[in-house]
């Protein structure tokens, strides 16, 4: 692993660089949650970061999505890539603060907007630093990772590839804001860490006819709690219990009154998996234990499955580097292990697939100040103290490559 050691004179010069630029940061992140934007629908934001970016003469790149910059090191063989999210969430925000989303149904609670801002603050500490930088760093400002369908991210891969940026690439790192850790944690995480996202519809179709003459029919809906019990019953005993995956069914729509056998069953569901291999075994499953109960019962039925996200996992090689400066930049009391995956998911994970990659969290919660709600709540705000060390992760991890 060739990571350099970020010297006691730079650790200086960094802190006191970003601690000058605290209050520009900050007015960016506030910027950015006033005027949420959702999914590809990012221009105005686009618009601002293009313009900070070139401010501070940062190049910009050629993309079909979101922002690209280029900050030259002294080996323009290899890069470091930086991505931050900059979409939001259709919600109303219900926070009373100067800062407050003025758009109805808008916000963001997920932290994106510290995204966008901690990278656009760590641009401005490399360009400064430029000539300490051993490599080129690739900063990618990114929108839809909130979707809509499967996000921005797979396609400023391919944009990447294209253009021949993908190869480059040695390690591509992501932070992420959460209240669930206090003020001043990095988390890391080996292997899997966010799971797969796949939904599925399903149409069964029966015989309707009177409820009082049910061998006359075929009860779509009686055939649907079959399946419905048949899928639990499956994740339970025939998936490897220390492998997470979840199977839930989230809508079930049947019948239309209470004397009528009912001919269809309209059951919808997602599946969330931690590793490729058991999405596909459940995927296979579910359509073999569908297609076993309707033939039993008579019943035809239709099936459609939307491949989502893949499952993130943080590179071995990548997060070990991640780990390694972070222990520099925050100290090893602050650097933490992230105990278990979650069944969330990141559409990160495609750049994960192509290039070494790692995740990161930043602890944002502060009890004191009352920032304890967590992400996608109307609620949502985070210690703004966070952006800094958002910063600082990002700065050492584009400076600390050999």
């Amino acid at each position: 692993m060739n990571i350099e050691k970020i010297g006691c004179e730079l650790s200086e010069v960094l802190n006191k660089q970003i601690q000058s630029i605290r209050e520009e940061v900050i007015a960016n992140r506030r910027y950015f949650h006033m005027h949420p934007e959702i999914g590809f629908d990012t221009e105005n934001t686009e618009k601002k970061v293009r313009h900070i970016l070139t401010k501070e003469g940062i190049q910009l790149i050629q993309s079909k999505v979101g922002v690209l910059g280029l900050i030259k090191g002294s080996d323009s063989s290899r890069m470091i890539a930086l991505r931050a999210d900059m979409d939001a969430l259709c919600l109303q925000e219900d926070n009373e603060v100067p800062y407050k989303s003025i758009y109805p149904n808008r916000m963001h609670a997920c932290g994106h907007d510290g995204h966008t801002a901690m990278l656009l603050g760590a641009a401005k500490i490399l360009q400064n630093n430029r000539a300490n930088l051993p490599v080129d760093v690739l900063l990618i400002f990114q929108p839809a990772e909130e979707g809509p369908n499967l996000g921005g991210a797979r396609i400023i891969v391919n944009d990447l590839e294209k253009q021949g940026y993908a190869d480059k690439i040695q390690y591509i790192f992501s932070l992420h804001l959460f209240n669930d850790f206090e003020i001043g944690k990095v988390g890391v995480r080996y292997g899997s860490l966010m799971s797969s996202t796949d939904e599925f519809d399903i149409k069964i179709i029966g015989k309707g006819g009177h409820a009082g003459q049910p061998h006359k029919t075929v009860d779509a809906l009686s055939i649907g709690t079959k399946f419905v019990a048949a899928i639990e019953s499956f994740m339970a005993r025939r998936k490897d219990p220390f492998d997470p995956a979840v199977c839930s069914i989230g809508i079930f729509n049947s019948g239309s009154a209470k004397n009528i056998v009912a001919e269809t069953a309209m059951i919808s569901g997602t599946i969330r998996c931690q590793t490729e291999k058991t999405r596909e075994y459940i995927l296979e499953n579910i359509e073999k234990i569908l297609k076993g109960i309707c033939e039993g019962f008579s019943a035809n039925y239709r099936l459609e499955v939307l491949r989502g996200i893949p499952v993130l996992v943080n590179d071995a090689d990548a997060t070990t580097y991640a780990e390694e400066l972070s222990l520099q930049a925050v100290g090893k009391e602050n650097t933490f292990r992230i105990p278990e995956a979650t069944m969330g998911a990141e559409d990160f994970a495609y750049f994960a697939q192509k290039i070494p990659a790692s995740f990161l969290w930043i602890g944002s919660g502060n009890k004191e100040k009352g920032f304890t709600y967590l992400a996608h709540h109307p609620k949502f705000d985070f210690d703004e103290d966070a952006l800094l060390i958002g910063i600082k992760e990002f700065c050492y991890l584009a400076l600390g490559l050999k």
